[in-house]
């Protein structure tokens, strides 16, 4: 596994007990898999009930040193975001926990309302993902009740695919 990779691995157990089923399998997105200026974002943010972008622009990427890089460059919401990891950390604000559940629209529309495709993370739940020609901007959050922590790992195409 090279260093900028990201890698995860999940197992799950599922259907009635009478019929028990367990799959497993790793997911790997090696840096550039998809565009070739894939870069590191993160971000220790919090969600509001108010639906809005998870990664507003100007999050500077996360640069390794020694790699050449010698511009500091920021995201924009034309920025492709490749593979993407959340955290839904059961709190508010590191240390006050909630029961609010955290909703992703990856197209663009209202995290808060039902649309079709959006994802739910429960606390203390992770979600990690491939995405294809998802723009940062695209990618909105909300919390079904108050405000929630949320760390969010992403690989970026910058300036998109």
């Amino acid at each position: 596994m090279a260093v900028n990779n990201a890698v995860v691995s999940m197992t799950a157990s599922l259907l009635p007990d009478e019929m028990k089923a367990q799959i497993s399998g790793i997911t790997e997105y090696n840096i550039n898999d998809n565009g070739n200026s894939n870069k590191w974002v993160f971000q220790k943010c919090t969600v509001t009930n108010t639906s809005a972008d998870l990664f507003p622009n100007g999050i500077q990427y996360i640069t390794i040193l020694g790699t050449g890089d010698s511009i500091v460059t920021t995201t924009e919401a034309s920025d492709d975001i490749v593979f993407l990891a959340l955290k839904h950390t059961g709190t508010t604000d590191g240390s006050t926990s909630t029961t609010a559940n955290l909703k992703i629209s990856l197209n663009g529309e209202n995290a808060a309302t039902a649309g079709v495709g959006n994802i739910l993370i429960k606390p203390d739940e992770i979600w990690c993902s491939r995405l294809d020609y998802s723009a940062m901007g695209s990618l909105h959050a909300y919390s079904s009740s108050g405000s929630i922590m949320v760390a969010a790992y992403a690989i970026v195409e910058d300036g998109g695919i």
